[in-house]
């Protein structure tokens, strides 16, 4: 089966490797070159952890995660490393209330920590907080998997070609399937009820990066996340906001970073990790494509036309899943009907 996809992310990319795995001649589609940073899929980092506070991911993330060590192993390594989360806050947070049960309920170790200096010395806990740690957790690097998947894809008999195409249905004059992952585009392609943000991260240089082990999440409103150290030769880790930024156009290129997001991460910096004058450094923003309850849509746009757009804040740790789905759908084997949050007709 000859199937063409349009979007070469994290989604795209898994996509193709599913489909190309199952022996279907793929070709990918995208309007900018291999490590562009136009999109959601780009830089150093991103979260991949099993315990999810909705246990509809949650389950989900169960026959997830695994995908990402099997990818890690096929692609030659460097792509995800198992570092474990550290979820903290309020003892009576929600998130954290649910995300416990979660783990219980799927017979899931944990620890619930009051006192974080054996695993996490570097942050402070209020007296009335605690923290999750779960090992199995840890991040993904966009960037290498964007190199190791498309060198893998084209060593293997796939075609890359750098086009914008307009009317992404058209291809399927030449091609058995079309698959569309087109990200904060899609808004335009398919006029979706999705939002496109901008959201801000910056870098820290911190005194003690030997204290910085594992990823971490802030459970409070504006859901503050970061990285241990990227390599070991750095004493910089990565840190960002996860609430929303500035709504805008991913055709144009400029990614904007409101002050206000940098001060949350600089009173951050201070109350938790006890810098009083922390700098940020190399402040960036990229792009977030959300509805308006986080979840991911996809659907059939026609006959033998399919889209998905997983990008919804969170979507990027369920890559190598919304890819083995993408290729249920073009064989036939699977449905969008039958991820009822999912479903939606364009």
């Amino acid at each position: 089966m000859k199937v063409a996809i349009v979007g070469a992310g994290v989604m795209g990319l898994n996509a193709a490797l599913a489909c190309q795995a199952r022996g279907h001649q793929v070709t990918l589609y995208d309007q900018f070159d291999p490590l562009h940073t136009q999109g959601s899929s780009h830089g150093n980092s991103r979260i991949v952890r099993l315990d999810y506070p909705d246990p509809f991911y949650l389950d989900i993330m169960v026959e997830g995660y695994s995908l990402w060590k099997k990818l890690d192993q096929k692609l030659g390594g460097q792509i995800f490393r198992e570092s474990g989360i550290f979820t903290f806050g309020d003892s009576h947070h929600p998130d954290l209330q649910t995300l416990e049960q979660g783990l219980i309920n799927h017979h899931l170790p944990y620890q619930k920590l009051t006192d974080n200096q054996s695993i996490f010395p570097a942050l402070h806990l209020n007296n009335n907080e605690i923290a999750i740690h779960n090992d199995r957790a840890g991040w993904a690097s966009p960037d290498n998997f964007r190199t190791k998947a498309t060198a893998h894809l084209l060593a293997n008999g796939a075609q890359r070609i750098q086009e914008f195409i307009p009317d992404p249905a058209s291809l399927k004059a030449t091609y058995d399937k079309v698959i569309l992952t087109t990200g904060s585009w899609t808004k335009q392609l398919l006029n979706l009820p999705v939002i496109v943000n901008c959201q801000t991260y910056a870098y820290l240089q911190v005194p003690n990066p030997q204290d910085h082990t594992k990823v971490w999440i802030e459970a409070q409103e504006h859901g503050i996340y970061g990285f241990p150290p990227e390599n070991s030769t750095t004493n910089k880790i990565k840190f960002g906001v996860h609430s929303p930024g500035p709504e805008v156009d991913p055709a144009n290129p400029d990614r904007p970073i409101t002050q206000e997001k940098l001060d949350l991460l600089i009173d951050f910096a201070q109350r938790r990790f006890g810098i009083k004058s922390p700098e940020l450094i190399n402040p960036q923003s990229c792009l977030y494509t959300n509805t308006v309850n986080t979840d991911f849509l996809w659907g059939e746009l026609e006959t033998n036309v399919y889209w998905a757009s997983p990008c919804s804040g969170h979507g990027f740790k369920f890559g190598p899943w919304i890819g083995e789905r993408l290729a249920d759908f073009a064989e036939e084997k699977l449905l969008p009907t039958a991820y009822a949050r999912f479903n939606h007709n364009v």
